[in-house]
């Protein structure tokens, strides 16, 4: 429900900042953008006292990002970063959410650009699972990019989270996450 209610908050928040005419091809305004792409994620298992048991996962990576540019080369924003997979029979979610910050090299399109990200990771199974609980810790993001023409940029990224109440529980304590991601910036 608690999920449910963000995105239903983050749609509202864009929908009534697009009548607002906040897009005015500026990065120096109100910002959000959309991603959808590919990871590789390498899970960490390891129990307190056991031997590392690892697994190695792909599927479907997604972002949103809402906030602002300071200017038309840095922008700051609220991220969230998810990757979908199956694994054990059950569709799980990890991913993170928090603040990010990005710097573009130019501030007009064709730019090259770096990005990060910290805040609270999470991991949980899906609800047709029975489980309806998940687990929380924090992470982070860096990545690299290139808006190859206004709006759209490729980027590729490495997420790392760490669920510190994971132990002894069927969640990975740890994953370090490869995505490669083609991104819509509405500016």
């Amino acid at each position: 429900m608690c999920r449910q209610l963000q995105i239903a908050s983050l749609i509202l928040l864009f929908l009534g900042s697009a009548s607002a005419q906040a897009f005015d091809n500026q990065r120096q305004a109100f910002i959000a953008g959309l991603g959808i792409g590919y990871h590789g994620t390498d899970l960490d298992f390891s129990h307190a006292g056991s031997a590392t048991e690892t697994d190695n996962v792909a599927g479907i990576a997604t972002s949103v990002r809402l906030g602002f540019g300071l200017s038309n080369q840095f922008t700051l924003y609220y991220l969230s970063e998810g990757n979908w997979f199956n694994h054990d029979g059950g569709t799980w979610s990890l991913g993170l959410n928090g603040i990010g910050a990005a710097y573009y090299f130019s501030p007009r399109a064709r730019s090259a650009y770096l990005h990060y990200g910290y805040g609270y990771s999470y991991s949980s199974l899906s609800r047709e699972s029975g489980t309806d609980s998940s687990k929380f810790g924090n992470g982070y993001i860096l990545g690299a990019g290139y808006e190859f023409m206004p709006h759209v940029n490729l980027e590729a990224s490495y997420l790392r989270t760490n669920l510190a109440d994971a132990i002894d529980s069927p969640y990975p304590v740890r994953s370090a996450n490869w995505r490669l991601m083609l991104n819509y910036l509405f500016y």
